[in-house]
């Protein structure tokens, strides 16, 4: 079997497939992954073993070298997803110790907000920090601080009424 493939014979093949790839995304509006998975891989696996020449079969360090490669993409594809979940858990069990205290926030325009955070809430795996009603995600904090410390220059573009609010808060419970 002669796996080399001429020039025009390329560039046919290349027209070929770039025309089918066109037609297939204008129909299905296929979106290119851009990554191999596991099941792409055994797909390419089991085609190659069905249309190897019989004559010159695909040799055992070929196959050895093939399967190596997919077990090690297995493995890295579970390394991925548990890095993942190790981050959630961190943010979540690193958004606790926010919990009663004051945090300080930019928004999308470079505002900065500040307020005590409430609880904590999980919502489709990622963790919000809950302050005044609001879900504020804890990438955002640029500062946190203990409730008993001064607050009297706290910036808060929604009003200044929440300021004595957080003010007779601390009053109150030190």
């Amino acid at each position: 079997m002669n796996i080399l493939m001429s020039p025009s014979e390329l560039n046919e093949a290349n027209y070929k497939v770039d025309a089918f790839n066109k037609e297939l995304k204008e129909r299905q509006k296929v979106v290119s992954k851009g990554t191999l998975e596991e099941a792409d891989f055994m797909k390419l696996l089991i085609t190659q073993l069905k249309t190897q020449d019989p004559t010159k079969p695909m040799e055992d360090r070929e196959f050895i070298t093939q399967m190596a490669q997919f077990t090690s993409l297995k493995q890295m594809n579970q390394f991925g997803e548990s890095m993942k979940n190790l981050v959630r858990e961190f943010t979540f069990t690193r958004s606790l110790g926010l919990v009663n205290k004051i945090v300080f926030w930019n928004d999308d325009t470079g505002n900065q907000f500040s307020g005590i955070v409430d609880s904590i809430k999980v919502k489709a795996g990622e963790t919000f920090l809950m302050v005044d009603g609001k879900e504020i995600s804890p990438n955002k904090i640029v500062e946190v601080r203990e409730r008993n410390v001064e607050i009297q220059n706290l910036p808060n573009k929604d009003n200044d009424s929440k300021l004595n609010n957080i003010e007779e808060l601390n009053f109150k419970r030190f």
